[in-house]
């Protein structure tokens, strides 16, 4: 099958290299988003999934707009059979869903119609959910609405944090895609239910600063959601500290929220929360790289009852 395929981010790159690994599948075009500057001297960085896409060889479009009629023209001249995108990051218009014959499908790791929106595996995981999975759906004029063709489940283990799960997710997606695309005819579209939808949505900075007067669980999987990257923080002697693994205590809280009340030898530190306390596994200093949490009381030489915040 001739494809054209559109994606951004790291969900997408197993997808996209399971594909050109199948001879009878020939990927035409990678399309993504524009370079962007990043870091702290704004170099200009393409996605993970161009960079992935220049790595294969497959070549690559990343227009400011898709729906601009000219990159319209441009995608209907690679007379592909069918646009794939996951995690591409931009709406796609009528015109451009209808101008493949097996159409406009999406990869979605959620069990739609739970969690549309941009950060589906983040939401789980804050939700406290314990199941997950991928979606295939063709795509609509409605944010993840249309019609769904295959659907995997996929058990969240203890402790998972968002990088863990979303890779085994991508991979899993991998795997479904190109059983699709073997037989598409196979996997007729149904409608979602969408009187049960969710929905998740961007992150922002408040997002992230964790708050130690909430219960240790809830703590948790906000470090969870946000591990590796961008990183729940809090803030010590002035200074931004990442919180990377975390687990919860047996004993219940009695200090002040945010209080240092043990170090645990060659694991880390307790702080106290709303209910149980909170042991600390692994962290990241402004700065610095990743390092656990043991070697960062060594260094910063915490004491028991200093207050992180």
């Amino acid at each position: 099958m001739k494809i054209i395929f559109a994606g951004s981010s790291d969900f997408a790159i197993p997808a996209l290299e399971e594909i050109a690994s199948h001879r009878e599948h020939k990927i035409l075009l990678a399309v993504s988003q524009p370079a962007k500057p990043k870091g702290r001297r704004q170099v200009m960085e393409d996605t993970p999934l161009a960079q992935a896409a220049q790595m294969l060889g497959i070549p690559l479009f990343c227009p400011d707009n898709i729906n601009d009629q000219h990159n319209i023209e441009r995608l209907r001249e690679e007379a592909a059979d069918i646009l794939i995108t996951a995690s591409y990051g931009a709406f796609l218009g009528r015109t451009l869903r209808n101008l493949f014959p097996y159409g406009a499908i999406n990869l979605h790791p959620s069990l739609l119609p739970e969690y549309r929106g941009p950060s589906p595996v983040r939401a789980a995981i804050l939700a406290g959910e314990t199941l997950t999975g991928n979606s295939i759906f063709r795509l609509a004029a409605k944010m993840d609405a249309g019609p769904l063709l295959m659907q995997e489940k996929l058990e969240i283990l203890p402790n998972e944090d968002y990088g863990a799960l979303e890779q085994r997710l991508a991979l899993l997606a991998s795997e479904m895609l190109i059983q699709y695309l073997q037989q598409p005819q196979s996997y007729p579209a149904v409608a979602q239910d969408h009187s049960g939808a969710t929905y998740s949505r961007l992150l922002n900075k408040e997002d992230l600063h964790l708050d130690f007067s909430l219960p240790a669980e809830q703590i948790q999987r906000r470090i969870r959601a946000y591990a590796p990257e961008p990183g729940a923080w809090v803030s010590f002697k002035g200074k931004m500290l990442k919180i990377l693994q975390a687990e919860q205590g047996e004993k219940n809280s009695k200090a002040a929220p945010g209080q240092i009340t043990s170090i645990v030898h060659n694991k880390g530190f307790c702080l106290s929360t709303a209910d149980k306390e909170l042991l600390i596994l692994r962290v990241q200093a402004a700065g610095k790289k990743q390092m656990d949490a043991w070697s960062y009381h060594l260094g910063a030489r915490l004491n028991t009852g200093e207050r992180i915040e």
